[in-house]
């Protein structure tokens, strides 16, 4: 008798890494003005990067600050017609956090900047740590499976296990392709909300989910006798 069944694993854990996404950039009416003010607002945020990344001990672990883009546009009136040309400069600027108080003083700051846009937070693990837990909830779901498909010889009176395959989803024997990721990790965005008393954002990420799926194929042994 051979019996197949899936298995799964999961395990949710507190951010341990944020990376803010912003951008910064001015529009205008013609085009050396807003490239001038882009430029000294990216100098000012490049300094406040370098500043943070000689603390110590360092609340940042990387950063990038792309370089600034030109471009123009005629916009459309509210009858149709087109409007003089609109130019505008803008940079894009990730920084990535350990210290999630200096994340919220750095976003608190820089977000009520003329000219700064702060897009998103992404929360993450450290490399190692989700390199950890993908080992711990595939062991998991290898160990589901498992008593699983005990469970089921066990109802049906089929005698003892023995693996024939596992394998990711999709992968296993006589299996179509096109199955969900084995391996997954996932995030909601976090929620910013202002303390009272105009004090630092208040950032609550959610906690990040690890989770993995196999698939696994039995033969069972008959019962002696």
């Amino acid at each position: 008798m051979e019996i197949t069944v899936a298995g799964t694993g999961t395990a949710s854990l507190r951010p341990e890494r944020a990376t803010v996404h912003l951008s910064a950039g001015y529009e205008g009416p013609d085009p050396q003005t807003p490239l001038t003010r882009t430029t000294d607002l990216v100098r000012r945020l490049s300094e406040e990067i370098a500043r943070l990344e000689a603390t110590r001990p360092n609340p940042t672990t990387w950063s990038a600050v792309l370089p600034i883009r030109t471009l123009s546009w005629r916009p459309y009136s509210d009858k149709g017609n087109l409007t003089p040309l609109v130019y505008a400069a803008s940079a894009q600027v990730q920084v990535k956090f350990r210290d999630f108080g200096a994340l919220a003083r750095f976003v608190d700051a820089w977000g009520g900047e003329e000219g700064v846009t702060i897009r998103s937070v992404e929360w993450a693990l450290t490399e190692a740590t989700r390199q950890e837990q993908e080992r711990r909830v595939l062991t998991q779901a290898v160990g589901q499976a498992r008593s699983r498909a005990q469970v089921i010889a066990a109802a049906a009176d089929a005698g003892d296990l023995r693996f024939l395959e596992v394998a990711d989803p999709g992968l296993l024997g006589g299996e179509r392709p096109g199955a969900p990721h084995p391996l997954a990790m996932s995030a909601r965005p976090a929620a910013a909300a202002a303390m009272s008393g105009g004090g630092p954002l208040e950032l609550a990420p959610e906690d990040i989910e690890v989770s993995a799926v196999v698939h696994a194929r039995f033969t069972t042994a008959p019962e002696a006798g």
